[in-house]
C-alpha cells in the first residue's frame, strides 16, 4: 500500500527522533560511566580549601621553575617514557651504574639508588636546578600507589611542584604510610633481635654519615622508597662535604649493596628536613593536596586498596 507525503513525512521524523535520542543515550553513558566504574570524584578535599586556595595563586604568579630528574638505573633499563614528560624546564639526568663510560655515572655500581644520588647531590651542588626529582628507571614499579596508577610518568606528571617549592621543600613521592608511620625502624635493635633487615646497621650508618656526636633516634618513620623531591635551598642547608662523605662512605663500606640502599632510605628525612620522621602529612590530604587526586573519606580511600579505584579531585 502507498503511503501518503504526510505519513513519509511522520516516519521520517520519528526515525531522525530516535537517531537523536539514541546519540544522547551514548555520550551520555560514555561520559557517565567511566565515573561510576572508577569513583571519579570531582572535588577539593574540604581541610585543604585553603592550601588550594594558595597554591592556585602561586601557579599563576610564578613561572616555570627549573626541574632535573635524576634517574638511577642501568644499562638494561628501558627508560624511555621519560621523553613523554611535560614538565616544562626539565631536564633528564640519567645515571647508569654498570656503565663508567656513560655520561652520568657514580663511582661504582654500589649502594643501588643512594650513591647515584650522592653522586648527583656532590656534583652538582653549584648548579642546582629550583627542584630536583630523584627517582628509579621503572615507570610501573611497585613503589607507585594504586591510587596513583603504579604509573611514575602519570604521577610526575600530576605532581604540585609550586607547593613544594613553597611550602614542603623535601617530598616523597609515595605518601602510604602503611608500613612506614608512625615508627618503622627500631635503631637499637641488634643482629640477634630485629624485625627488619637494615635495623641493626642503623645507629652505625646515623653516626657514619652525622657524625659521632650526633644522636641516633630511637625509632625512624616514614614512607618507603627512596623517590622524592627537593629543593635547591633544602639541599644546601648542609654544606658539600656533607654529601662527599656519604658518597665516599658508601663507596668504601663492606656492606652489601641491599643494606646500604635500604639504611639511607630512611635517612633522607634527617638529611634534607633534620627531622627523624616524615610522618607530618597524612596520605588522603597528600594525595589531594600533591597529586590532585582526592577522597571524600579515609573509609573511601581505604576501599580503593581491594577493588583498584581511585579519585580524582
Amino acid at each position: 500500500m502507498l503511503q501518503s507525503p504526510l505519513t513519509r513525512s511522520r516516519l521520517r521524523n520519528q526515525i531522525l527522533a530516535a537517531i537523536i535520542f539514541l546519540t544522547l543515550i551514548y555520550f551520555s553513558l560514555n561520559n557517565l560511566l567511566p565515573a561510576i566504574r572508577y569513583n571519579v570524584v570531582p572535588y577539593r578535599h574540604p581541610i585543604l580549601l585553603d592550601n588550594a586556595h594558595s597554591n592556585a595563586s602561586l601557579e599563576t604568579t610564578t613561572t616555570s621553575p627549573t626541574v632535573h630528574l635524576v634517574i638511577a638505573s642501568t644499562k638494561a633499563d628501558d627508560t624511555s617514557w621519560t621523553s613523554r614528560l611535560t614538565i616544562p624546564n626539565l631536564t633528564i639526568l640519567r645515571y647508569i651504574s654498570d656503565d663508567p663510560s656513560a655520561p652520568f655515572h657514580p663511582p661504582k655500581p654500589k649502594g643501588h639508588e643512594a650513591l647515584i644520588y650522592f653522586t648527583y647531590l656532590h656534583d652538582f651542588y653549584d648548579a642546582l636546578p629550583d627542584l630536583t626529582l630523584f627517582i628509579h628507571a621503572s615507570e610501573t614499579p611497585w613503589h607507585v600507589e594504586g591510587t596513583l596508577l603504579r604509573n611514575t610518568s602519570f604521577a610526575l606528571s600530576n605532581l604540585n611542584l609550586p607547593q613544594i617549592l613553597q611550602q614542603r621543600h623535601y617530598f616523597n613521592l609515595r605518601v602510604t604510610w602503611r608500613a612506614g608511620c608512625p615508627a618503622w625502624i627500631d635503631t637499637t635493635k641488634t643482629y640477634a633481635d630485629y624485625d627488619e633487615a637494615e635495623e641493626p646497621f642503623m645507629a652505625e650508618a646515623w653516626r657514619a654519615n652525622f657524625g659521632a656526636g650526633e644522636p641516633v633516634p630511637e625509632t625512624l618513620g616514614g614512607p618507603c622508597c627512596s623517590q622524592f623531591a627537593v629543593t635547591r635551598e633544602a639541599i644546601r642547608r648542609r654544606p658539600r662535604e656533607q654529601y662527599r662523605v656519604s658518597r665516599d662512605w658508601i663507596v668504601d663500606s663492606t656492606w652489601s649493596d641491599a643494606i646500604l640502599g635500604r639504611v639511607w632510605e630512611h635517612m633522607w628525612p634527617r638529611l634534607f628536613t633534620d627531622e627523624a620522621s616524615d610522618c607530618g602529612h597524612a596520605e588522603r590530604g597528600s594525595l589531594c593536596q600533591m597529586y590532585g587526586v582526592c577522597f571524600w573519606s579515609e573509609g573511601e580511600l581505604e576501599g580503593t586498596r581491594s577493588c583498584g579505584r581511585r579519585g580524582r579531585g
